[in-house]
């Protein structure tokens, strides 16, 4: 007898990382700096998850310090408590500096993914992050693709995956095989999310966006 493939839930931003990333090579499927800015928001989704920040006025407001299971989402916490109240933008610019790295580092240490290194003759080495598992790499993607075809109901956390995917170009992997209505019903969905993962797209896109017109 088989059975469905059903790995264990995971964080927003492990989740973004699979979805941007290609589950043999590890090669990412958008530019780097766009997946950076994406793997911020995701960060931050992380905490709107759990109900440890909130948006006011365009800012960031951390509503607790009680600390978050998982180190990286605490280190994320304790920066935005340690800081005034700052705009949504300046904070995904803030972390997109170091998210690719630290998201990267905490699959390491899940042995999700392991760290390979491109030797070149002239020039610096390039880094890339090898998935462990190309079937537990592949499954956001696989799971939204499924749940769009299928017009399935989301989960919160798939919802707002689906949003910051849409938000940095990269849900044309889960509208493979589909029409107008599928991308409509993906649009539903993100439309369907409260109104703090709206905002969060919203300033998600205005960042991408700046970046893409500034190239860099």
């Amino acid at each position: 007898m088989t059975h469905a493939y059903r790995p264990p839930s995971a964080l927003a931003a492990t989740d973004f990382w699979r979805l941007s990333h290609h589950e043999r090579s590890g090669q990412p499927l958008a530019p780097q700096r766009i997946v950076a800015i994406g793997l911020a928001a995701a960060l931050l989704a992380e905490l709107l998850l759990e109900d440890r920040i909130g948006f006011h006025h365009d800012n960031v407001v951390p509503v607790t310090e009680f600390p978050p299971r998982d180190a990286l989402t605490h280190q994320v916490l304790d920066q935005l408590n340690g800081e005034a109240r700052l705009p949504v933008q300046v904070w995904l610019r803030h972390l997109a500096q170091t998210s690719y790295a630290a998201v990267a580092e905490r699959m390491v240490r899940q042995r999700l993914v392991t760290e390979v290194e491109h030797r070149r003759l002239l020039g610096r080495s390039r880094v890339t992050y090898r998935p462990v598992d190309p079937n537990v790499a592949g499954w956001p993607a696989a799971r939204l693709h499924m749940s769009l075809l299928h017009r399935r109901p989301f989960t919160e956390p798939d919802a707002v995956l689906a949003g910051l995917a849409k938000t940095t170009g990269l849900h044309r992997r889960a509208l493979e095989g589909g029409d107008r209505s599928t991308e409509s019903y993906l649009d539903e969905v993100i439309a369907g999310t409260a109104v703090l993962y709206h905002q969060l797209f919203a300033h998600t896109a205005a960042v991408v966006g700046s970046a893409v017109m500034a190239g860099r």
